[in-house]
């Protein structure tokens, strides 16, 4: 301890060593790189539809949930790790919304054996696109377990629309949940030239 002169008198100043501050300043920056780690989300891939080359819209994906695009077939799918989630996000060339609800009706029984009777539509809007969501649920055609769905329906442009379709399990872990509403978070249409 140091005794100080100030103008109020004498006051005792505990004096620190300069190995302990140095240590003090090591766990402050740490703590501090800890916290800013777990705080921003995990890494994302940015998936183009129906390419890289020529997107009508884009959106990120978790890199652990492996998304992965096919050019030749112009669309882009991703499964959640532990399957707890599937996703596919794909152009309808042409926005005729009986073509629209074919298409819709062909998804979900390809990937659903039965569907539930309630369903439910809102228009929700993200990053200035209106964007119509089909809520529901039903039966996993290969796992046989109960699933609810989500289809994402948005203008793209040129007379056509983006899908975005995602099925996931009833107990899916909240991970999975903020994942899945970040993915339609950040739907973002391309600006044409």
């Amino acid at each position: 301890m140091v005794l100080v002169w100030r103008g109020s008198g004498i006051q005792a100043v505990r004096h620190q060593s300069k190995q302990k501050m140095k240590t003090m300043k090591f766990t402050q920056v740490a703590f501090v790189a800890a916290a800013l780690a777990f705080a921003l989300p995990a890494r994302a891939d940015t998936m183009s539809v129906p390419t890289k080359e020529a997107p009508a819209y884009t959106f990120d994906v978790p890199s652990d949930w492996k998304p992965k695009g096919d050019a030749a077939d112009e669309y882009v799918e991703a499964t959640a790790p532990g399957d707890h989630a599937y996703l596919s996000a794909w152009i309808r060339k042409g926005s005729d919304q009986k073509a629209i609800i074919a298409d819709m009706e062909t998804t979900l029984k390809d990937a659903l054996k039965s569907i539930d009777k309630d369903s439910s539509e809102q228009t929700i809007e993200v990053n200035g696109v209106h964007i119509v969501v089909v809520k529901g649920s039903g039966v996993d055609k290969r796992a046989g377990n109960k699933v609810q769905f989500r289809v994402a329906i948005f203008p793209v442009g040129g007379g056509n629309v983006g899908i975005v379709y995602a099925d996931y399990d009833n107990d899916a872990p909240d991970d999975t949940m903020k994942a899945l509403q970040g993915i339609i978070g950040s739907i973002k249409v391309a600006a044409k030239k």
